[in-house]
């Protein structure tokens, strides 16, 4: 279960909660509640009963004890069962988000059908937002777990609703669920006018039960029975009199009682037992404020107790025993040894540990009252005092000596975990919750922050990294940002130290977007990979890329950070059309296909053909295995993950809309012939039309065709817009007209015209924004204009969790707002072409904008936003201060300078081949461009560049399949001259290959049906017909007498050189690598010295589909003398998926770039099968997410990648050594050890995580070979 605790961010256990009440509850008690009438009605289900039993009670009336008992007795009957205690403050037990996480984890860990679900997510790479429960709800429950089949009820046990701090987002929720599932759901809580109002409004039918004092009467008799004979009462009628006086005193309350009694014990007579029941006030506020005053009485213990009360009320979860010694320690300076015997007499009883060790206070209600105002008592908490104390401390940790990282590199040392304090975790997650609820005021904090971003920061994200979850990377820059806006607003935002501060801020979101994934590969790579690959003008670059031995590069690299991740373009169409959900994105393009992409990596997993007719329409259902697709004649429905076409029907007029409903049982689409048709997406079948009209004030009709749609499933709304007519509202549940939208004055015709229209998904926000050349925003139920600003958007996107929304214009100009108050958080400008549509990935910071034939992906800083702080910490945040949008600008490019091929010349220069025809001369170890070497005709771009190093020979090819032969002179740093061609012809076809023998002697060429070889002086020499042919390609090999292999339908074959005739003896005996299971060849290298031939055979483009790699080695054979043949002696199958391209050999190394964008390498020198790949360095995400990777390696080992208009040469890069072992399943028992890398590692390194390609794992490679050497020895082989 540890996968899906850590892909659902499944913190404490759950029954650690329920264990802790259990141990309270005495046998016997709790009896009234499981007799009790309604109780037993909703429990069995009888027919008519309401699924939801809610539970309510004063404080301390037992509501945790009962909502424990009645998961013990489900549990007792065999019944299923999931629960959640929720706690006020515990950021990881206070929010629907975390209940729901929690109610998944525990269902599949119940449910195999719900478990294999889940894990079908995960392993698709869907990613789901942890504090979104909205899409926690649509992805996991919706869409998944309450279609599976449920073979007896299934009960919600939750405790304390009161204490969620959004618990108004989930009542709509439950609203909402078929009847037909047999969930029922018991909630305690306070009593709640929030609630109940709630549950009117949502039309919940609920069974209610209020908790009485006569209710609680009997459990609190069994509670003091058993109690009271520990006091020194011996009488029985003395003993019933103090269990009746107790009683009337109580009011029902539980924790009255039970304070009482911890008092009562210290007792010794009669009458100091009266005494005790004399001095207790029986409100509980008062009998608090006793309970300091006796602890102030003794004033060695004040500091102490002061420090354990500020941990554990203002804490952001509960602290072990061990967690708290440590904070006493840094806190105060003083040494508690047997904390957990002294804490509950330290402070009178208000703080306890529970059975995990846990120290938590014994009630919700001593928080609020120790955290009110004008508490005058040494123990009164000011929360904005003690959070700031508290960020001191976590500061102070954080910038101490253990977490210092060493600035040089060790090489051939695996580097050793270093051992933290306990309360490292803690600090490293929560300092910056403390700062954002800390006094704006103290400079002494801006000091320590500004010492601990200016030392320790990057071990600091290596341990979050550590942890698998960089959202906290992202959220304490977001609460870091709040707090220095907070603080300008009464101080000046001007010095050093804010402005190291606010760098940072930057840095971290970009850090996380841009280099999320290797960082969670490799968190030691924060120390000597990514600065170098940060943009030159960001503070992480400016302090760490010049610690020694880093890696550098050199070339094409960013001044700034860069939110445009990629651009995919479709030279051959147009992009209509374009939807996401979850781990997927698809565009629709004009000639009829449909596009799948990764979500986060923006590589291809397959394609759809509608039809001939272009694609309009895509939506995808809630989870993204349904995806409808449109024309202008049909609409098809497909299932993404088998990618095949469930049903088509055809249409007659044009779709303004198409939608899905809530649940996917329903797909709807709205026409200008004012119809909206349903079909049951089970059978294709039209289930019914209903028709819409421009409704207006006499209540007469006006059939006019409609201009724009859009139909909200979460919201069953339909809005339509008749140009320059009001917006109409419709309620798709009930087919009726709720009103119309009028932008402007009501009675003026005609209105402005209406350019674009969307729903904000939220079902809670009831907002829409509609644009005029005025941007809008209304309430579709009451028709009321919230807001409004100028934004001449011509499309409209708002994110799935309705926090922003996206505009798009004519002239390419994005815009970011704030849903609810149009607020503009970020502009992008790009002179470019119109944006057709934009649309949000579901974490809601990505998003997808179409243009002409090409789609952007964008991930600005700007729009990673704030989350709902859980215990109303909000109010820290000053309103008031609103940051300024970022507007950025996206730099054009000289199409004509693009770089469209490059070889290298095996020393230091590189040749680069461009789009305007020119060839060029880079340099390596600058990345500069050198000299124009000769041009080909204007704008007739070099495709191939092929050089010989033996005679320092050149030839291009250029799109118009022209080939030019040149000589290349000049050495060291003269100045290279191009001489005159010595072969410049022009073939009639597209060439795809161009290969020099070894001696320059000749020269082929290849097109798709035909081969050709020229001899040096231009003359042919041999051709050779082909028949038309998708994957193939040509090697040439000096070990061999014929020379040449060809790869070609799974075999490779060998020719002769002079005469293009096939050699009888071919290089691998002619036999086919697998029969019938073998994919095209996508690449093929062979290495320097034509010893070595590797070979990538891959059937798609995507994770999943059949892929082999293969290494051949020559050898003598018997046969032939002298004539080497090339045996198959290694397979790389297991990981040719994940190998995005061949590179190339450099000495004894095969390199490639894997799919996660880290350049890595095998070894070859033996040619016996590793063990083991080593990862060296990763290329930035958007340098390789999409178009053609155009690589090349030096004789020094530097890597060049051609990057738009220049090159980026990464230098030392091989000389880090990551090793990943094959053929290991990740949760194999092996013994872990550090992963052996000959790279800058700090010294207090911690374990790097594992790698994301299953079936591997990180060990230390001399570790592993060891041990199964010893293995193997053992068992005698």
């Amino acid at each position: 279960m540890n996968v899906f605790s850590g892909y659902l961010v499944q913190g404490d256990m759950p029954e650690n909660d329920l264990e802790t009440v259990l141990d309270r509850q005495l046998d016997g008690t709790c009896q009234w509640l499981t007799n009790d009438t309604e109780y037993k009605s909703w429990r069995a289900g009888v027919e008519g009963a309401p699924k939801l039993f809610w539970l309510s009670g004063k404080p301390g009336t037992g509501k945790s004890t009962l909502a424990a008992h009645a998961i013990k007795e489900f549990y007792d009957c065999n019944l299923d069962c999931s629960y959640f205690f929720f706690k006020h403050g515990d950021k990881s037990k206070s929010s629907v988000a975390s209940m729901l996480r929690s109610f998944a984890f525990q269902m599949a860990s119940m449910n195999p059908q719900i478990r294999s679900e889940i894990l079908a997510m995960h392993e698709s790479g869907v990613l789901v937002d942890a504090d979104d429960e909205r899409t926690l709800w649509r992805s996991i429950f919706l869409s998944r777990v309450f279609r599976t089949d449920f073979h007896q009820p299934y009960y919600w046990v939750i405790d304390a609703l009161d204490e969620c701090a959004d618990f108004a987002c989930f009542l709509p929720m439950l609203a909402k669920i078929d009847s037909n599932i047999p969930l029922r759901i018991i909630s305690t809580s306070r009593p709640s006018s929030a609630i109940q109002t709630l549950l009117l409004q949502e039309r919940l039918l609920v069974s209610a039960k209020q908790i009485t004092i006569e209710d609680s009467y009997q459990d609190m008799r069994c509670v003091l029975e058993a109690s009271a004979r520990f006091l020194p009462v011996e009488d029985p009628i003395a003993c019933e009199n103090l269990i009746a006086e107790i009683l009337h005193k109580s009011d029902g309350c539980f924790l009255w009682v039970a304070l009482v009694l911890k008092e009562l014990e210290t007792t010794h007579s009669e009458q100091q037992i009266q005494e005790v029941l004399d001095s207790v006030p029986s409100e509980m506020d008062n009998l608090y404020m006793r309970i300091l005053d006796t602890m102030a009485i003794v004033p060695r213990n004040r500091k102490l107790a002061q420090a354990i009360l500020r941990w554990t009320v203002c804490a952001m979860r509960q602290l072990t025993v061990e967690e708290l010694k440590e904070t006493i320690r840094l806190d105060v300076g003083e040494v508690v040894p047997r904390l957990e015997r002294a804490v509950e007499s330290i402070c009178g009883h208000l703080v306890h540990v529970d059975r995990n060790s846990r120290v938590q206070i014994i009630h919700q209600t001593v928080r609020a009252f120790l955290t009110q105002d004008g508490l005058l008592s040494d123990f009164a908490i000011d929360k904005l005092r003690e959070h700031s104390r508290l960020a001191e401390v976590c500061l102070h940790y954080l910038c101490s000596d253990e977490l210092k990282s060493s600035r040089y590199r060790r090489r051939g040392l695996a580097t050793q975990a270093a051992k933290r304090s306990v309360f490292a975790d803690y600090a490293t997650v929560y300092y910056s919750e403390h700062i954002l609820r800390s006094s704006s005021s103290n400079d002494n904090q801006i000091t320590t922050l500004s010492s601990f971003v200016n030392t320790n920061v990057l071990s600091w994200i290596e341990i979050v990294a550590q942890g698998g979850d960089l959202y906290f990377l992202t959220k304490t820059a977001k609460n870091l940002k709040s707090y220095m806006e907070r603080r300008a607003k009464y101080k000046s935002p001007l010095g050093q130290q804010v402005h190291a501060i606010s760098s940072w801020i930057q840095d971290l979101i970009h850090i996380v977007t841009n280099f999320g994934r290797p960082l969670l590969t490799s968190p030691a790579s924060i120390h000597f990979l990514i600065p170098p690959v940060c943009p030159r003008d960001s503070t992480i670059y400016r302090q760490y890329h010049e610690y020694p031995r880093c890696l550098e590069i050199v070339g094409q690299s960013e001044l700034e950070w860069n939110d445009r991740l990629s651009c995919i373009n479709f030279p051959e169409s147009q992009v209509l059309a374009i939807a996401c959900r979850d781990n997927r994105f698809v565009t629709g393009l004009f000639d009829g296909r449909v596009v799948l992409y990764h979500t986060s990596t923006c590589q291809e997993a397959g394609q759809l053909i509608h039809g001939t007719e272009a694609v309009r329409f895509l939506v995808f259902g809630s989870a993204n295995v349904l995806l409808a697709s449109g024309g202008r004649q049909t609409i098809a429905l497909w299932d993404t993950t088998t990618r095949t076409r469930l049903w088509t029907v055809d249409i007659t007029e044009r779709v303004l809309a198409l939608a899905f409903n809530e649940d996917d049982t329903i797909l709807m689409a709205t026409t200008v012939a004012n119809c909206t048709s349903c079909w049951s997406v089970k059978a294709g079948e039209e289930l019914e039309k209903f028709f819409v009209s421009d409704q207006i004030e006499d209540e007469s009709t006006w059939q006019r065709a409609p201009s724009h749609a859009q139909i909200c499933g979460e919201l069953n709304l339909l809005a339509v817009g008749y140009g320059n007519r009001p917006i109409n509202i419709w309620d798709l549940e009930h087919r009726r007209f709720i009103g119309q939208f009028h932008k402007g004055a009501p009675d003026v015709w005609p209105g402005p015209l209406l350019q674009a229209m969307v729903f904000n998904p939220n079902p809670d926000a009831n907002l829409a924004a509609a644009s005029y050349g005025d941007l809008v925003i209304f309430d579709p139920w009451s028709q009321k204009q919230h807001a409004m600003v100028e934004a001449n958007a011509h499309t409209l996107a708002a994110s799935s969790d309705g926090a922003t929304l996206a505009t798009g214009d004519s002239s390419g100009t994005v815009h970011i707002f704030d849903f609810e108050t149009l607020r503009l958080l970020y502009r992008s400008t790009v002179n470019d072409f119109n944006i057709r549509a934009i649309t949000f990935a579901s974490n809601n910071i990505r998003f997808f904008d179409i243009r002409s034939d090409h789609c952007n992906v964008w991930e600005p800083s700007a729009i990673v936003r704030q989350t709902a702080l859980s215990d109303g910490s909000s109010a820290y945040c000053s309103e008031g201060v609103v940051g300024d949008a970022e507007i950025v600008g996206t730099r054009l490019l000289d199409d004509s300078q693009t770089i469209t091929a490059m070889v290298s010349d095996g020393g230091d220069l590189l040749f680069c081949g461009k789009e305007s025809g020119s060839v060029f001369i880079y340099e390596a170890k600058t990345g500069r461009q050198m000299q124009e070497l000769y041009r080909h005709a204007a704008n007739a771009a070099i495709l191939l560049l092929e050089w010989n190093h033996r005679e320092g020979v050149l030839a291009s090819i250029d799109r118009s399949s022209r080939i030019q032969v040149r000589k290349i002179s000049g050495k060291g740093s003269d100045k290279r001259v191009a001489e005159p061609p010595s072969i410049d012809q022009t073939i009639g076809q597209a060439v795809r290959q161009v290969l020099f023998h070894s001696s320059w002697a000749k020269l082929l060429v290849s097109t798709s049906t035909s081969d050709l070889v020229w001899k040096s002086d231009g003359h042919q020499l041999a051709s050779r017909n082909a028949s038309d042919r998708q994957s193939w390609q040509w090697i040439d090999s000096s070990l061999t007498a014929h020379g040449l292999l060809l790869a070609v339908d799974g075999q490779i074959k060998s020719f002769y050189w002079e005469t293009l005739e096939e050699s009888p003896l071919t290089a691998i005996s002619r036999v086919s690598l697998e029969a019938g299971d073998f994919p095209p060849i996508v690449s093929m290298k062979i290495s320097s010295q034509g010893s070595i031939v590797c070979a990538h055979f891959r059937e798609e483009p995507r994770r999943q589909s059949l892929a082999r790699l293969r290494l051949w080695s020559a050898s003598t054979s018997a046969t032939t003398a002298q004539d080497p043949i090339f045996m198959n002696t290694t397979n790389y199958d297991q990981i040719a998926n994940e190998v995005k391209t061949l590179i190339g050999f450099h000495k004894l190394l095969l390199l490639f770039l894997n799919q996660s964008g880290w350049i890595c390498s095998i070894g070859v020198e033996k040619m016996t099968k590793e063990r083991a790949y080593t990862r060296h360095f990763f290329i930035t995400y958007g340098w390789h997410c999409s178009g053609d990777l155009i690589f090349a390696v030096t004789a020094k080992g530097a890597v060049a990648l051609v990057r738009e208009n220049g090159i980026a040469v990464f230098h030392r890069g091989l000389e880090f050594e990551d090793r990943v072992v094959l053929g290991m399943d990740d949760n194999a028992a092996m013994p872990r050890k550090e992963p052996h890398w000959h790279s800058p590692v700090p010294e207090n390194h911690i374990d790097s995580a594992p790698s994301k390609m299953p079936p591997i794992t990180i060990v230390s490679a001399d570790f592993l070979f060891s041990t199964i050497d010893k293995l193997a020895n053992g068992f005698g082989q």
